[in-house]
């Protein structure tokens, strides 16, 4: 079995004012980076062996904190990405509601086959990470793993471990900024 611990990057700008934040390439704040080194106080005593971890920048300075005078095996993985936006990407829900409104009115961010413009749809994103869990699953090497990822992503994570969740379930799911979850992964 593969103790899997999920991540949720520190605090950005972005989240701090309530912007899609998507692929966006943004840093952590200085309240994100607080997080990240409180976070890393804690993680050592879970015996972590490896860090998959998306190719963000908050995500990366998030898992580099927590690597600080530690040697845990980084591993970039795209599966673990935040979900594209599209149109909205970088903009708050006002903004993208006056932008869009015609949009914004079909709540398309929370049909699981449609997409902002552009965008990526819930089911293309839960392909991806499930893909990228199955791989994690199939290998051999590491029995401690965490993944440090986005909030989205988490919500996703979460439902391939419950997958009879329900819709309204799903998106109440929330990990907040450098919350740790545990999963056990059966290989």
């Amino acid at each position: 079995m593969i103790k899997l611990y999920v991540i949720r990057h520190g605090e950005t700008d972005f989240n701090k004012e309530g912007r899609y934040l998507g692929r966006s390439s943004v840093s952590l704040n200085s309240t994100g980076i607080v997080q990240a080194r409180k976070l890393a106080q804690g993680v050592e005593e879970l015996g972590i062996e490896v860090i998959y971890v998306s190719p963000s920048n908050r995500t990366l300075e998030t898992a580099n904190i927590i690597n600080e005078n530690k040697d845990y095996k980084i591993i970039n993985n795209p599966a673990f990405v935040e979900r594209a936006m599209g149109v909205y990407e970088g903009k708050t829900k006002e903004e993208a509601k006056k932008e869009f409104p015609n949009l914004y009115k079909q709540n398309i961010t929370r049909v699981f086959d449609k997409a902002p413009l552009k965008g990526e749809t819930i089911k293309e994103v839960e392909e991806r990470v499930f893909k990228g869990l199955d791989e994690i699953k199939k290998q051999k090497e590491y029995s401690k793993v965490m993944i440090v990822t986005h909030a989205f992503i988490a919500k996703v994570i979460n439902k391939y471990f419950n997958p009879n969740i329900s819709e309204e379930d799903f998106f109440n799911s929330f990990l907040g900024n450098a919350e740790i979850v545990k999963y056990n992964l059966n290989n």
